[in-house]
């Protein structure tokens, strides 16, 4: 099963087993939200952890975060990649904030989108977030409000919403445009929000300026195949093609995105998951050999060539859905 073939495996799924037992037959084997810790499968050679599963020491420092791998979600140190701990919880996406919180994305066996929230080096969810669809796909944090959006899957429409819950709490308030899926979010510096997807026209790229309620359209250039990860680089909007993969940098101005850069990952295969701008690294889930991400791949951004280390070891033999890093406070 392939990262761009996801969503709709998730869709025909919850509409043959919902009224059965629910949506649990997502393309990972674990990522169906929340599962009882003896379904975890915790990669070889773990190094001593504590009581809740993720090495005391290790999570002093930064941590990178892996979903589908490790019987849910790898934890690794970061930037070495030392395997340090696993969550019992697999998504299609996640993200992090500045307080080093991790948000993963994920529905529920019962077929509910959800969004789990750890803190950084934790393995019990301080916060679950609930979604009025079937899976619960892209994310970020409004640097500027705390605010946390989410793309996710609806049920029985003809679109994909946004979904933005205030401060990262209670209910959200979604936002959408008829016919077009959206796919994964990304706040900039200032707080306007943008998230890409997919219509009948191809790739699509709206914005939700700060304080603003209506989507608006923005006008690319560019060809991109598969939406993929939105991230504010500090200075322009990346933009990753899945398919590739590559990321775009774009600036934004006057519902015009005018491309600034691009920045090749040689060597990443057919396909990449979701991946995540670190400062000068971006991490990347790739496809070393097939058409599925098993391996996670760190690359100088923006420059791109070729990556500077691959971790193939120590993953669980998922398919790898999207990577964030959990800074340490």
């Amino acid at each position: 099963m392939s990262i761009l073939g996801f969503r709709n495996y998730v869709v025909a799924a919850c509409a043959i087993t919902i009224a059965l037992s629910g949506c649990g037959a997502l393309p990972f084997n674990v990522a169906q939200g929340k599962l009882a810790q003896g379904d975890v499968l915790l990669p070889h050679a773990m190094p001593a952890v504590t009581a809740d599963g993720i090495d005391r020491q290790a999570a002093r420092g930064d941590l990178l975060y892996v979903t589908g791998g490790c019987g849910g979600t790898c934890v690794l140190s970061y930037p070495k990649g030392k395997a340090v701990g696993a969550l019992p919880v697999g998504g299609a996406g996640l993200c992090s904030d500045r307080r080093g919180n991790v948000f993963i994305a994920t529905a529920t066996a019962s077929g509910n989108a959800v969004v789990y929230e750890y803190a950084h080096g934790g393995t019990s969810p301080k916060a679950t977030l609930s979604l009025p669809g079937l899976l619960a796909e892209g994310c970020s944090v409004d640097p500027t409000t705390g605010n946390l959006a989410v793309t996710y899957l609806c049920r029985n429409c003809d679109y994909g919403p946004v979904g933005i819950f205030q401060n990262a709490k209670g209910a959200p308030t979604s936002y959408q445009q008829a016919g077009i899926f959206l796919s994964y979010c990304g706040y900039d510096s200032k707080g306007n929000l943008f998230v890409d997807g997919s219509g009948s026209g191809g790739f699509a790229l709206l914005e939700l300026p700060a304080k603003a309620y209506i989507l608006s359209p923005i006008s690319v250039g560019q060809s991109i195949t598969s939406a993929g990860e939105v991230q504010w680089d500090s200075t322009y909007l990346a933009i990753e093609d899945l398919s590739h993969p590559v990321i775009y940098q774009f600036a934004i101005k006057d519902s015009v995105a005018t491309l600034k850069g691009t920045t090749q990952l040689t060597g990443a295969g057919n396909e990449g998951g979701q991946s995540w701008i670190h400062g000068g690294t971006v991490v990347l889930p790739y496809s070393p050999s097939g058409s599925s991400p098993t391996a996670i791949g760190l690359w100088r951004y923006p420059a791109g060539g070729s990556a500077k280390k691959t971790i193939k070891r120590h993953l669980g033999g998922g398919l790898l859905a999207g990577a964030t890093v959990s800074v340490a406070r």
